[in-house]
């Protein structure tokens, strides 16, 4: 008589490890293919490998911060700072976080001009991990395209609070997409190919950030663009005049 197999479970923490490591992969292997290459370079050819290793390397390093951000957070390791956060400076220095990388990709990295918005209530630290993991997928999105575009930051006001996201013109989600994606999450290898390649940890991570100040991400259609964001609370001890 055949025992049935069990099957092993994995929780959502279980699941965003795995494709964490996944996702650390690749760049683990463009690093060890850059150095193979680098016997017999001049200064000049030298000078780029290493401004792309250390690209690399630091947005890996980044996505790992974030992640082990949002276990601290989640485990009250680290506690909530929360703070009125102004969201276009925020949303500057994601823009200027995410430039070294999207150099490497030939990815433009725009930040929407915006408009007056109401400061948000938010650990800063939390919000701009998770806004930088987010915005290294829509980079490789965009460099996956047959032509690079731009990556956009872009924040606006709705009758639910300050929506704040990254959009990109190759990006073809739906909400049945993004549902699907945290189903698939740690079971397939490319959960989210309507948007990237690969297991798209970036958004995993993010979300995650997002889920520890009560906030999630969905899709957004901004403009003529599709991206992901995230609805946030004004805050209400200091409003912009």
């Amino acid at each position: 008589m055949r025992q049935s197999e069990d099957r092993v479970q994995l929780n959502s923490q279980e699941q965003l490890f795995l494709g964490l490591a996944e996702q650390m992969s690749q760049p683990l292997v463009q690093i060890a293919r850059l150095a193979e290459l680098g016997g017999s370079d001049d200064a000049a050819t030298a000078a780029m490998r290493w401004q792309t290793i250390q690209a690399i390397t630091q947005s890996s390093l980044q996505l790992v911060e974030s992640y082990a951000l949002s276990l601290r957070v989640q485990g009250k390791v680290t506690p909530l700072e929360l703070e009125p956060v102004t969201v276009s400076s925020l949303l500057y220095d994601t823009a200027e976080a995410l430039q070294p990388f999207a150099r490497q990709y030939g990815v433009d990295i725009q930040l929407d001009q915006l408009p007056r918005l109401q400061p948000i209530m938010a650990d800063r630290r939390v919000l701009q991990s998770a806004m930088t993991s987010l915005g290294q997928v829509f980079v490789l999105s965009q460099a996956e395209a047959d032509e690079p575009s731009s990556v956009h930051l872009s924040a606006h006001r709705n009758r639910y609070g300050v929506v704040a996201g990254l959009y990109g013109c190759s990006a073809q989600l739906g909400t049945d997409s993004l549902r699907r994606a945290h189903a698939l999450q740690g079971r397939a290898r490319q959960p989210l190919q309507r948007l990237v390649s690969g297991s798209a940890a970036g958004v995993f991570v993010a979300d995650s950030l997002l889920r520890t100040l009560a906030a999630h991400l969905h899709v957004a259609r901004y403009r003529s663009l599709t991206g992901l964001a995230t609805t946030l609370q004004p805050s209400q001890q200091l409003q912009l005049i």
